[in-house]
């Protein structure tokens, strides 16, 4: 984010941008202060074990004195809210309860996590896998729903749309949505964008845009691949849906380059 795109600012202010917490607090904190862009704020692992709550609350009090928006994204590393192995499971979900502590200090609109689960290491135990997953996010969703905020599942792995779905059938909650990852949709999914959107057009809350070639998850900037994003669009407008959308550039020249494709898709009169 060096260059001052000014022709962007009407729609940096609308979207949210991923970015580590790391590097946020060490090097774009006032980058984004200046572009008055809006920061999903990743949280791993290691930022949850290393970093006082004092300084959490001083990114966010800049943070909120400058009017930005605030969403997270948990960690996700090795975390598997379904595990069968029972030892796997309590450790995600204590590191996920650790999280959880520190959300209400940011006071987030949304908080983006993923299921963990991979059909190739599952398909077989799909009903214990489910029965497990929902009973890690019960306890989160009543959190959400006591402070306020979204708790959104994001698509990675998934094949196909049933696992997310069956979440949400068993967790009614109107805190409880989708996160849409256009990127991750086109490399991973078997499924077509359109059989996702009308799966959970109903629990569509954020989209995470970036591009690939179907092949690998590279994050290119929009644009740039094969990914249908005027297909998705056009159904958002058609089903007047309006998630909250999020740039997830991995180098800073992408997102300017998706910032332009973004004006032409997704006018702000929208």
């Amino acid at each position: 984010m060096k260059e001052p795109k000014t022709q962007y600012s009407d729609l940096l202010a609308k979207v949210q941008i991923n970015i580590p917490y790391r590097y946020l607090k060490d090097r774009y904190l006032n980058i984004f202060l200046e572009h008055n862009a809006n920061p999903e704020i990743g949280i791993d692992a290691d930022t949850l074990d290393t970093t006082p709550l004092l300084d959490f609350r001083r990114i966010t009090e800049i943070l909120k004195k400058h009017n930005r928006k605030i969403t997270l994204h948990g960690p996700f590393m090795d975390l598997v809210p379904g595990a069968l192995d029972r030892m796997l499971l309590k450790a995600t979900r204590e590191r996920l309860e650790r999280f959880f502590e520190i959300v209400p200090v940011f006071e987030p609109e949304s908080v983006v996590c993923h299921t963990g689960y991979d059909r190739r290491h599952y398909r077989e135990n799909w009903e214990e896998w489910l029965s497990r997953s929902i009973e890690t996010w019960k306890p989160f969703v009543e959190t959400a729903e006591r402070l306020n905020f979204k708790l959104l599942l994001e698509n990675v792995f998934e094949e196909t749309p049933e696992v997310h779905r069956a979440l949400f059938d068993a967790i009614k909650s109107d805190k409880f949505g989708f996160c849409l990852d256009v990127g991750h949709h086109n490399v991973f999914s078997r499924a077509s964008l359109k059989t996702w959107l009308d799966a959970l057009g109903d629990k569509i809350c954020e989209v995470h845009l970036h591009d690939n070639d179907g092949k690998e998850d590279t994050h290119l900037a929009i644009g740039k691949g094969k990914v249908d994003f005027v297909g998705l669009f056009n159904y958002l407008k058609q089903e007047s849906i309006k998630p909250t959308i999020t740039l997830e550039p991995h180098q800073e020249e992408t997102l300017w380059q998706s910032l332009a494709s973004l004006h032409l898709l997704w006018p702000l009169d929208d």
